[in-house]
């Protein structure tokens, strides 16, 4: 039998009692509220002895109680349609990957044709959501209590359909995109479960309606054509990247086309930029050249890595060009 060396015993002491001290870091992390610092904390513990079994169990257990406990009961009340779905780690894991905002009245939450990654749950107040048409704004609806906000862009690839703006106070909760990247792991079907729910609990419908009004004076006209296009930085400049696709339709103010993208994450990041385009037609012998300017407003995904680009050009076309190109003059 091998009798253990003072070095070894003293080193086992010195980790038990480490052990015993973050464990009771955690324990006031909990009691604070500080589950981010709770679980950096277990993260230590478990590197400092991984087979302190009741410790690392515990904590976690704790931790857990703790979320479930310190969870707003009023807002899981309002969103018990949503919560229902849930497991109790998945109520846990999007609970806590929000963020609870108040906001005064006359305050934008979105902004028609911005960029937006927020999915936000309407706790109380009312919401005005106002189309700009023509120069005026049109109020479109008023969104309240249980109602969400965001869905449209939060969901698709696309900017933001409408104006949103806080009519009273307004208490939300706000999920950021960025913010579900981490369930993957943990909770796979957290995320599809929130999809799910802005599509049978959103206003998908409403806002292609919404959507319709830009598009019921700009009728699209199928076309087919070979293009290029060079993404602009910020001065308006060419830069190196370009892509080349085809046509698919265009209007007076704007136009679609079709390519090849290895990852949503990139087509997601051209949302919003700026594209320098160019295309030709041959149109009774002769070729008709476009270069325009135009700004990406949504990225649809087909399949096989098959995306459609929609630009709105920075300055329309003019009809009578447009009518030669389809042929009607």
């Amino acid at each position: 039998m091998t009798t253990p060396s003072p070095d070894s015993s003293t080193n086992s002491d010195n980790k038990s009692e480490l052990v015993q001290e973050l464990y009771a870091q955690i324990q006031v992390a909990v009691k604070e509220m500080n589950f981010q610092q709770a679980e950096i904390l277990r993260e230590r513990l478990i590197q400092t002895d991984s087979m302190a079994l009741k410790e690392i169990i515990g904590s976690a257990e704790l931790i857990e109680q703790e979320k479930a406990a310190g969870m707003d009961s009023e807002h899981l009340a309002i969103w018990n349609s949503l919560y229902s779905t849930l497991s109790q780690g998945e109520k846990i894991c999007l609970f806590y990957s929000m963020k609870k905002i108040e906001l005064p009245p006359k305050k934008i939450i979105l902004s028609h044709g911005s960029y937006n990654t927020k999915l936000f749950f309407i706790d109380k107040g009312k919401v005005t959501i106002i189309f700009p048409r023509k120069g005026k704004n049109t109020v479109l609806a008023q969104l309240g209590r249980g109602s969400l906000l965001g869905e449209y862009s939060f969901t698709s690839i696309t900017l933001c359909s409408a104006t949103a703006v806080t009519h009273t106070d307004v208490t939300l909760y706000c999920l950021e995109s960025k913010a579900t990247e981490s369930w993957h792991e943990e909770f796979p079907g957290l995320y599809s479960k929130i999809i799910d729910f802005c599509t049978k609990h959103g206003s998908l419908e409403d806002i292609d309606l919404w959507k319709s009004l830009e598009k019921r004076n700009k009728p699209r006209h199928a076309v087919s054509a070979p293009l290029k296009g060079h993404l602009l930085d910020k001065d308006g400049k060419k830069t190196e990247t370009y892509f080349s696709g085809e046509l698919t339709d265009i209007s007076l103010e704007g136009c679609a086309f079709e390519i090849k993208l290895s990852k949503k994450a990139t087509a997601r990041a051209l949302l919003a930029r700026h594209l320098a385009l160019h295309f030709a037609f041959d149109i009774e012998g002769k070729t008709v050249e476009f270069d325009l300017t135009g700004k990406i407003v949504k990225v649809s995904f087909f399949m096989h890595n098959d995306y459609c680009i929609h630009i709105n050009f920075s300055k329309a076309i003019k009809k009578s060009l447009l009518d030669r190109v389809l042929k009607k003059d």
